[in-house]
């Protein structure tokens, strides 16, 4: 009836096609799973590297490279021109090149939210310290507004100071670290009040100095003010020493930036840029240029400002001048070859070969002006590279 068809060679013809067909999909399936799986790990090798402590804090490390030439052409400074607070009228002139990667840093910092606010910790170093070994630059931690430990000083001057190429930075502002217990209040419109004890950045009693700051950023800019006091020791006991500063920063055109600040006090030197050799009483080594206290046991005044202009060119080219100057008053026990003024000027750029690596240098002239009249000046030429990671 059926002729020559039989029943089992369909059925066979039949699972053979449904096995080969289940075969294919699998196949498929397993191809599909292992290019998912391919991919996945993949982007997990291109996110960075994280490293969880055991509070289930995510640490993040990061640093950079930093090598430096620098050429002089008057004076061998050394590897910033802080050295040449240690030139006198009286120096022979020498010119001198210096190729060094002392500015090398490295850190890791974390955060997590608690129920105090945030918690955030940060510990960073690099090498310049004594003999260029190794030294702690930042070592804190916060919760909520609360800071705790060693970073830069409430009365520091950072945003309002111009990022040149050379480690000491220009003439005129403050910038410093110490140790202290800081609170931080931010209100959410841009404006902030800092309050601070601090571990006095030179003095050698055990006294405590006092830290005020108050800010406020705006689309244009931004304005800040901080105030500090001090005791400062002396043959009949201590006097008091004070400093104000305002910074101002402004945003005029499209990748321009103004930069500005003004410091003003009475026994300050110590804490100033440039302020290497500084002594608490004029009765220091004679080595020292710069005294906080004379000899009639009076605070030393003198002020200091600075101004840049920056332009970014483009987004991986900018330029940059800057000018700095402070000025220190007659005081009693002055020498003929203690400082009486310093200038700088910085005139560079910055361009980025990529995200993380930089190449750029500038030309710096400083001038040094002694209580005599007469005065030293020295011109560099300093190459920068960085490398970020």
């Amino acid at each position: 009836m059926f002729g020559n068809y039989r029943p089992s060679t369909a059925i066979a013809v039949g699972l053979i096609a449904a096995s080969s067909s289940l075969a294919a999909s699998a196949q498929a399936e397993t191809l599909s799973q292992l290019e998912a799986r391919i991919a996945a790990l993949e982007a997990k090798e291109q996110e960075p590297t994280q490293i969880t402590n055991r509070h289930g804090m995510q640490l993040t490390f990061y640093g950079k490279v930093k090598v430096d030439a620098v050429m002089d052409n008057n004076y061998a400074l050394g590897p910033t021109t802080g050295g040449l607070t240690g030139i006198l009228a009286s120096t022979a002139k020498d010119n001198a090149q210096k190729i060094h990667a002392y500015q090398t840093l490295f850190g890791f910092r974390a955060e997590q939210d608690t129920d105090y606010g945030k918690l955030r910790f940060n510990i960073e170093a690099d090498f310049f310290g004594a003999n260029n070994n190794l030294r702690i630059r930042h070592a804190y931690g916060q919760l909520g507004n609360w800071t705790l430990g060693q970073t830069w000083s409430t009365f520091s001057v950072l945003n309002e100071a111009p990022a040149v190429w050379d480690f000491n930075g220009p003439a005129g502002p403050a910038s410093f670290r110490v140790p202290l217990i800081r609170y931080s209040q931010d209100f959410g419109t841009g404006s902030n009040i800092t309050a601070s004890i601090e571990e006095d950045y030179k003095t050698y009693a055990d006294r405590p100095a006092f830290a005020l700051a108050a800010s406020h950023k705006m689309d244009m800019g931004s304005i800040r003010v901080a105030y500090i006091n001090r005791k400062l020791d002396h043959g009949a006991g201590t006097v008091t020493g004070w400093g104000a500063n305002i910074g101002a920063t402004l945003k005029p055109w499209e990748g321009g930036l103004l930069q500005a600040s003004y410091t003003r006090g009475e026994g300050i030197s110590s804490i100033m840029g440039f302020s290497g050799g500084a002594g608490q009483q004029v009765t220091a080594p004679a080595t020292q240029t710069f005294f906080d206290v004379d000899a009639a046991g009076n605070a030393v005044e003198m002020d200091g400002y600075n101004f840049a202009i920056s332009h970014k060119v483009r987004p991986d080219l900018s330029v940059l001048a800057a000018y700095g100057s402070q000025k220190y008053d007659s005081f009693a026990g002055e020498r003929v070859t203690d400082t009486r003024k310093l200038q700088s000027v910085h005139v560079g750029g910055k361009y980025n070969l990529m995200d993380n690596v930089a190449l750029g240098g500038e030309v710096i002239w400083e001038k040094r002006k002694q209580f005599n009249s007469q005065t030293v000046d020295n011109t560099r030429l300093h190459l920068s590279a960085t490398f970020e990671f």
